[in-house]
């Protein structure tokens, strides 16, 4: 019985290890479709840039999310340039690089927090090729979190040893069963508040 009981926590455990891993490693892709407000979306390229009045809200941070499926071999260096209520300027430089490989959408992320509330002005420019830009206030941002990367060890880690030791114990059965969809259940939703925790979803 004490064996069935270990088998069963050692199940939950490596379940919980496979969904956390899947989850933030997939956070950064999904992260502003299941976070934050979208303030703009658009697209920039060698002869069209973005320049356009924001709300932005005090001390929520702000996101800018760049993606291209564009073949090119440098990067691009983007101007990044904000005006806030108060006619204060700030002005940044963003390296985006696209991929050499057709078919391979790359994404990086650029954040500000602004300092106060009201409509701002934002322009980018000097894209080299395609890139598609979106705004969002208040997106999570996966891999600025604290214990996010070791998080995301510690389930590969576990997962594989989850992997090993049950396989040794000749318990790793793959038929459906009430006892192995209380397990899923269980596990995903130990997972998700793991999850929330980590990231602040």
């Amino acid at each position: 019985m004490s064996d069935n009981i270990f088998t069963y926590i050692l199940k939950v455990i490596k379940t919980v290890a496979i969904l956390n891993f899947v989850f933030l490693a997939s956070l950064p892709f999904v992260a502003e479709y299941i976070s934050g407000d979208e303030i703009l979306s658009a697209s920039i390229g060698p002869s069209k840039d973005i320049e356009a009045n924001i709300m932005l809200t005090e001390n929520e941070k702000v996101t800018i999310v760049f993606k291209t499926e564009e073949l090119f071999s440098n990067s691009e260096l983007l101007n990044i340039s904000l005006t806030d209520p108060q006619k204060k300027e700030f002005t940044w430089k963003k390296s985006f690089a696209a991929s050499n490989k057709a078919g391979t959408q790359t994404i990086d992320f650029f954040s500000f927090t602004p300092e106060t509330s009201g409509m701002y002005r934002i322009k980018i420019n000097n894209a080299v090729f395609q890139t598609e830009i979106k705004i969002v206030s208040g997106m999570i941002s996966p891999a600025g979190q604290l214990f996010y990367l070791p998080a995301l060890l510690i389930s590969l880690i576990v997962t594989l040893a989850g992997a090993f030791l049950l396989r040794n114990n000749g318990m790793n059965s793959r038929n459906f069963s009430l006892s192995g969809a209380l397990n899923f259940f269980i596990s995903l939703s130990l997972s998700l508040i793991i999850v929330n925790k980590i990231v602040g979803l």
